[in-house]
């Protein structure tokens, strides 16, 4: 890490003074394009609890990307991607130089548009997970979807094999990967872990999505379906299943995004069932002189059946401290988790620079252990540039 930040600050460096003759050229000679990218997301977090568990009151860094992507004819290309900000939320761990391989991989893509990746890559599951985090109208993502993949691992960046590409022209498009059924399992870093239920480190998971799209006048809609199986670590269980569905719709200034996540654990003591839903609407306002607005509202709930402590209330709520209640319960994991967001974006230039400002309402539900609830309330915000 210390030898690769410099390293990297002299290629940048370099590109700006081209106009003094200085040029960053690919060694291989056969590359027809050469461009690298970055994302910097500045971000605040102040969240306040009803209970014993300590505010948050901080700024830090939500994301720092750092890219290169290559062509060479207009088949072949490989993009790699670097988050400098991916180190564990926990201080004093000694951790802070760690850098996450947030994608990786060689492409070819066919004269029709199909199009296969070896890598690390997300895999087609969950409508929001796999919409880059530059173009979300929340600053985080809903309750189910990091329920799904925060604690149980299942979906988010895995390594192995992708195909997509679309049908025809009838709408319809289609995509799979055949992954390592561990998360991020080719460059996992220490501060990583393996999730709820593990994963078997010798066997593949398997994820499907199909899903059609059109426009009619000013009209568009989404609509699509995934799947997915992953292996299990043995002593904790077999495998893990789910399924997803997902439209958005757009019409005017107004978009509406819902998706649906269900999915059934095998364990060893017979199994578990997560299940939870988002809704998300945005209103857009557009300005020909100054930036444009966005005004957005989501809610999102997830609930482990059977009311099972399954929900991790500390992977949902990114960065809250977590501590013991007045009895001595732990809040961490609950039976069921309710979340509202309501925000405002405020659009410099598009995507490129974009001020975030939303305000999060949690409540979680724990009626064996805590008998009762507790909520977890505040303001995220954040502060975006890409290049």
């Amino acid at each position: 890490m210390k030898k690769l930040i410099p390293c990297l600050v002299v290629l940048l460096s370099a590109s700006f003074l081209e106009g003094e003759d200085i040029q960053v050229k690919p060694k291989s000679k056969k590359i027809t394009e050469l461009k690298y990218s970055g994302r910097i997301q500045g971000q605040w977090d102040g969240l306040e609890s009803d209970g014993t568990t300590e505010d948050r009151n901080h700024f830090y860094f939500r994301r720092l990307f750092l890219g290169g992507h290559a062509k060479m004819g207009k088949n072949w290309g490989g993009d790699i991607v670097l988050d400098f900000a991916a180190s564990p939320n926990t201080e004093g761990d000694g951790k802070a130089d760690q850098v996450f391989i947030e994608g990786a991989s060689i492409w070819y893509k066919s004269e029709k548009g199909y199009r296969v990746d070896v890598g690390q890559k997300k895999v087609p599951f969950g409508l929001e997970e796999t919409t880059s985090s530059a173009k979300m109208k929340t600053i985080e993502r809903s309750a189910v979807n990091r329920q799904f993949a925060e604690t149980l691992k299942f979906n988010a960046r895995h390594t192995g094999l992708f195909a997509s590409g679309s049908l025809g022209e009838s709408g319809l498009s289609a995509s799979a990967a055949v992954v390592n059924s561990g998360q991020n399992h080719n460059s996992k870093d220490s501060g990583l872990n393996d999730g709820y239920y593990g994963y078997d480190s010798n066997e593949f998971s398997y994820f499907g999505r199909i899903s059609f799209e059109n426009e009619v006048d000013d009209l568009s809609y989404l609509f699509g379906v995934d799947a997915g199986v992953q292996q299990n670590e043995a002593t904790k269980a077999d495998e893990s299943t789910a399924w997803n569905i997902f439209t958005r719709i757009e019409k005017g200034g107004f978009e509406f995004e819902a998706e649906y996540m269900s999915g059934t654990i095998d364990t060893p003591a017979g199994d578990h069932d997560h299940a939870g839903y988002s809704l998300q609407g945005c209103y857009s306002i557009e300005s020909d002189d100054t930036g444009d607005w966005e005004l957005v509202y989501r809610y999102s709930t997830v609930k482990a059946k059977g009311d099972q402590d399954l929900v991790s209330a500390k992977e949902i709520i990114r960065r809250t401290n977590f501590t013991k209640d007045s009895d001595g319960g732990s809040w961490e994991l609950v039976d069921e988790f309710d979340q509202h967001y309501i925000g405002i974006n405020y659009l410099f230039d598009g995507h490129d620079i974009k001020l975030m400002l939303g305000y999060e309402m949690n409540e979680l539900k724990d009626t064996e252990e805590n008998g009762g609830s507790q909520d977890i309330d505040g303001f995220r915000a954040r502060l975006q540039f890409l290049f």
